[in-house]
């Protein structure tokens, strides 16, 4: 049965707050059955960077284990370096401050390293994760407390969800944003000031996380508002508060950027570099014929490394080899001017090569979306290489005691059961859409309710997946990740579809039996009244003996 708003101030408060923190620990079964929340290379760079800036600011003794590794630290500049060779530059005069690895993130894993062990910074992630998908059950789509738990059950077992809890990047709040964002548009007037007050939060410190949030956001505002005012012009005045509310987050975060960069600059003599992703993905896609001839009538940094080409985009990024290597290899300046070029050899080399960047881009969105896994929750014996010299003492030798260090079992979880619910969720949310939310669906318009929040919030889910396909295959590498991190709002979708049409069948049987026995009543009233009187006056058309 559907359930009024303030359904969960009327549940015993012991009894929420224990179903509360058992879905928390729920969602985090992968760190404790590894005993270790999962690392990633990059993990390092947020900590390191939110440590540095935080024992800056209030001083070295807020400074943890990870600010010892001096190697790791970036030496302050009070004048750039000449752009002599990188091949003759030790690694530490290559270093620069990248943009995007976001000291708020880093904030959070901070606070779970001052606390022991980043165990408090995935509880926290769980626990976001539980409040979100119980405001989205109960409050957006108005189901029974008892379908929230049902639905935590199934995310946190049969998707990828409670990996993405349990994992130390900014990762999981991709899929944060778009349920955030999906909540927001579909039940705006459901919603009290403090679940809008946190649901904007999780919005702005998702965007401030990644650079991709940010894309995410503007993406979905672009197609929820083109959407609302060609096909539901009604739906416009819950929309635009929306935008607005996007457009503020959008604003703070250039603010934050801005400050972000002059405090770096101020300190290492040196603003941040943002990787130079867009070139890399065209070089990548377009290939060393295209990038030639942009570079005969063009003088831009990245034409100093045709020999390379062709290359991949994690190669061009992150290779540190001198051969074949770009970005990583390249001393300051050169850093400095892949960088700012990004946008000009883009609208350079894009134009007359249009037809193969579509194509392009078509074509890794696709392969995202079906790339799907955990593999990266298996420490191979390269990635524990490269953690050596970067974790704290007392976390790599934990580290090499996992069981994700020693086995690959997670990421056989995720070849046969994410690609098994995945495939399945999908089949489920079509048929759904196509046979049971139609109009035919039900004759009464509150019972149609449920299912038309669910169809238009579902739409948005995937709207997003496909999004975070775009964005991530078509700018970046490949990778299974980039999907695994958002593919679990499938397996959302398709249990809340459930559901719902649940919820619905039960209101519908529950209204069958009350006008049966309404009409029951009718009857008795009338042959044990006085022949002279008038029949019991029940409404029957109206259902007025209904709750």
């Amino acid at each position: 049965m559907s359930l009024p708003i303030g359904f969960v101030e009327k549940l015993p408060r012991r009894s929420t707050v224990f179903w509360f923190l058992a879905a928390t620990l729920l969602g985090i079964w992968p760190a404790l059955t590894n005993r270790q929340p999962f690392f990633n290379r990059d993990t390092t760079a947020y900590v390191r960077g939110a440590d540095l800036a935080i024992s800056k600011v209030l001083g070295s003794r807020f400074a943890t284990d990870w600010a010892e590794d001096q190697r790791r630290i970036i030496r302050p500049q009070t004048t750039v370096a000449s752009a002599t060779m990188s091949s003759i530059q030790p690694k530490s005069d290559r270093r620069v401050v990248l943009a995007g690895r976001s000291i708020i993130y880093g904030t959070l894993l901070y606070s779970g390293e001052i606390l022991g062990g980043m165990w408090l910074s995935i509880i926290l992630q769980s626990l976001v994760a539980v409040y979100l998908v119980f405001i989205f059950v109960v409050r957006t789509l108005g189901l029974d407390f008892r379908y929230f738990l049902i639905t935590c059950a199934v995310l946190f077992t049969a998707s990828s969800l409670p990996f993405f809890v349990s994992y130390l990047m900014p990762d999981v709040f991709a899929g944060f944003l778009i349920l955030t964002f999906a909540i927001l548009a579909a039940s705006w007037e459901r919603l009290g000031t403090l679940d809008r007050s946190i649901g904007y939060a999780v919005m702005l410190f998702a965007v401030l996380s990644h650079t991709t949030h940010l894309c995410l956001v503007v993406g979905l505002t672009i197609l929820t508002a083109a959407y609302t005012l060609l096909v539901h012009r009604s739906n416009w005045y819950r929309i635009r508060r929306l935008v607005a509310i996007v457009a503020t987050v959008i604003v703070i975060t250039a603010l934050w950027e801005l400050a972000f960069s002059l405090g770096i600059r101020r300190f290492f003599g040196i603003g941040p570099v943002h990787p130079p992703f867009v070139t890399a993905a065209l070089v990548s896609m377009l290939g060393e014929p295209a990038v030639a001839k942009v570079c005969r009538s063009n003088n831009y940094a990245v034409c100093r490394f045709q020999d390379r080409f062709p290359v991949d985009c994690e190669t061009f990024l992150w290779s540190d080899d001198e051969r074949i290597g770009v970005f990583t290899i390249a001393d300051v300046p050169t850093k400095q001017l892949l960088d700012a070029e990004q946008v000009r050899f883009a609208l350079a080399i894009v134009p007359p090569n249009l037809g193969r960047f579509v194509g392009g881009i078509s074509r890794n969105t696709l392969r995202e979306l079906t790339s799907i896994g955990l593999s990266e929750y298996s420490y191979n014996p390269v990635v524990i290489n490269f953690l050596r010299d970067r974790l704290p003492r007392h976390h790599f030798e934990r580290l090499t005691s996992t069981l994700a260090a020693r086995s690959d079992a997670y990421a056989i979880f995720g070849r046969k059961v994410l690609y098994g619910t995945t495939t399945v969720g999908v089949i489920i949310i079509a048929l759904l859409l196509c046979f049971g939310a139609g109009p035919q669906t039900s004759r009464n318009t509150s019972e149609k309710w449920g299912v038309r929040r669910w169809s238009e919030t579902t739409g948005i889910l995937f709207s997003g997946i496909v999004l975070n396909a775009a964005i991530c295959g078509g700018f970046s590498q490949i990778l299974d990740r980039y999907e695994a991190r958002v593919i679990w709002l499938t397996q959302l979708a398709a249990i809340t579809g459930i559901l719902t049409f649940i919820s619905q069948r039960d209101i519908s049987l529950g209204r069958n039996l009350n006008l049966a026995q309404a009409e029951q009543l009718h009857v008795k009233a009338f042959e044990f009244s006085d022949p002279n009187a008038e029949a019991c006056p029940i409404a029957l058309e109206n259902n007025s003996i209904l709750p």
